[in-house]
């Protein structure tokens, strides 16, 4: 892996580049970004996924909520094999809308959900369609500089900070850290689950952020356990029993780092096996039987297959759902936790931010 890294290396420079020149025309105004009459809370990353995305989204979507402001979401829906703009709807299959796209809509039905690459004509759409929507929270869009959101929200993996990264394809960087400069708000994501106050201060001192720029902190808590077969219904039992009972757990992943739940189905299950595919995995047939043959493969009664619900929307798919709707499979759903008072502060950013728009 070393050595392919290394190959690598020269076309990473490369790439670095590229997006070094592409950014400085987008900031020096020569390439131009498109600014909207209502506010674009952009939610995105610097790496190829793994910093917990999705969940800070419906996190935000939440909050915009609860202070009854109507809004939308758009993403580019990644995955998916249809084209253009479309409308993602709760009865979809994920090959037309991208897993994540879906996973938000079905946790919001009543919402505005959109999916489009040319995120500018999306927008647009969506107010023209939905005039009463006060707010657009634009998913994965840290490097669609055409749309110029009126607040930036990166997202950066606890877990990496201190690693050393590369640009692609060397690396999983999509531009270089300098480019975190353009966030108003840094999100620590995937923290511990005790996170001091005195630890807050020294890593906001290590990452030498802007003083305009506000950061928080998030750590991951894991839900209850959901049925995929009949998706979203809880499981007939709860933590306790099944912690008792010592389950064997076939663990199935297709996301960016299954490293923080494969952790979490040790401390709470007996792990049996853990099928690793590549994230968005697209899952088909001869899938299937592989995990069927895997989970017959365990000899203990008490035994269950368990994955994420990014993967449960793409296993969900209508070929796929009568080879396994005799198995226990279940998916975790995942919330995101702000520590001390942050949730608090960051929320009334948020409604703050939104106000001036009104």
């Amino acid at each position: 892996m070393k050595a392919i890294k290394i190959i690598l290396l020269p076309l990473s420079f490369v790439y670095e580049i590229i997006i070094q020149i592409r950014n400085y025309l987008f900031n020096a105004g020569i390439f131009k970004s498109h600014s909207f009459s209502r506010p674009v809370l952009l939610i995105g990353n610097l790496t190829c996924g793994g910093t917990g995305k999705t969940p800070h989204v419906e996190t935000l979507i939440r909050i915009l909520q609860s202070e009854k402001i109507p809004c939308a979401a758009i993403s580019r829906g990644y995955g998916r094999k249809s084209h253009g703009f479309q409308w993602v709807e709760v009865t979809d299959d994920y090959l037309k809308t991208g897993d994540e796209p879906l996973q938000v809509k079905q946790k919001f039905p009543q919402i505005p959900v959109a999916v489009d690459g040319n995120r500018i004509r999306g927008i647009t759409r969506i107010l023209q369609e939905h005039p009463d929507v006060k707010a657009i929270v634009m998913d994965d869009g840290f490097q669609h500089r055409k749309v110029k959101p009126s607040l930036s929200i990166l997202l950066m993996d606890y877990e990496e900070l201190d690693k050393k990264n590369f640009l692609l394809p060397a690396g999983t960087l999509r531009e270089p850290l300098s480019s975190a400069s353009r966030a108003d708000i840094i999100i620590v994501t995937k923290t511990p689950a005790f996170f001091t106050p005195l630890e807050k201060r020294l890593l906001k001192d290590r990452m030498k952020c802007y003083a305009s720029q506000q950061v928080f902190f998030t750590t991951m808590q894991n839900g209850e356990l959901l049925s995929v077969v009949e998706l979203g219904k809880p499981a007939l039992f709860n933590k306790e029993y099944y912690k008792e009972r010592k389950y064997q757990v076939l663990l199935v992943t297709g996301i960016a780092n299954p490293a923080p739940l494969e952790q979490y189905i040790k401390e709470n299950f007996i792990l049996a096996k853990h099928l690793r595919f590549a994230d968005h995995h697209c899952y088909t047939k001869n899938d299937i039987e592989k995990i069927k043959e895997s989970f017959h493969q365990i000899t203990d009664e008490k035994k269950l297959i368990i994955t994420t619900e990014k993967d449960a929307m793409r296993l969900n798919s209508a070929s796929l759902r009568t080879l396994y709707n005799d198995l226990p499979l279940f998916y975790l759903g995942v919330d995101v936790k702000f520590h001390q008072q942050d949730y608090e502060s960051f929320k009334k950013i948020i409604v703050d931010h939104v106000a001036k728009f009104r």
